[in-house]
């Protein structure tokens, strides 16, 4: 009768076979979720920025809208002018194109423009060639015929499968 009893090496180096296979599966499934995390992250960013840029151009809506004056401007509780529907151009935007760069942002950023710039200057540090590929007034998400709403394209590098040739774009119609 043999007594001793034990584990062969064969048995030892299948077991660290499997071991090591569940190991890199583990692994690998790691460095896929910090890729796709650092993604997620970076579209988050665009739309924070979308969401600022917004609220600045709201700001400063006034040089971005035809302002006509209310129908009962002649009663004595007249409100004055309203907005009717943005201009096909401003200092802002033109032809489809945000017409701000960062290099406009001053050190004391006051009006549209600079204050345009200055957010440009910071999005351009968070985001990989970060730019502003589309702004304009529009009926629709994807033309630039003119109306009451704005529509901003961004874009930025990735390596985001989902994107065209490692740039993706974030777009959005918003009411200013």
């Amino acid at each position: 009768m043999n007594l001793n009893r034990g584990f062969s090496l064969i048995e030892v180096l299948v077991t660290l076979a499997l071991t090591s296979v569940g190991v890199l599966g583990m692994l690998a499934l790691q460095t896929l979720s910090i890729s796709h995390t650092q993604i997620t992250q970076q579209h988050e960013s665009a739309i924070s920025a979308a969401d600022e840029l917004v609220e600045i151009l709201r700001v400063y809506r006034d040089q971005l809208y035809h302002l006509v004056p209310s129908a009962t401007e002649a009663s004595p509780s007249s409100h004055g002018e309203f907005y009717q529907q943005l201009k096909s151009s401003s200092a802002l935007y033109g032809g489809g194109k945000a017409l701000f760069s960062a290099e406009d942002c001053s050190a004391d950023p006051q009006g549209a423009v600079a204050m345009t710039g200055c957010w440009l200057q910071q999005q351009e540090s968070i985001l990989p060639d970060f730019s502003v590929s589309r702004l304009c007034p529009s009926h629709s998400k994807e033309s630039c015929t003119g109306g009451s709403a704005l529509v901003l394209g961004l874009s930025w590098r990735s390596k985001d499968e989902l994107c065209s040739e490692g740039i993706c774009e974030y777009s959005v119609r918003v009411e200013l």
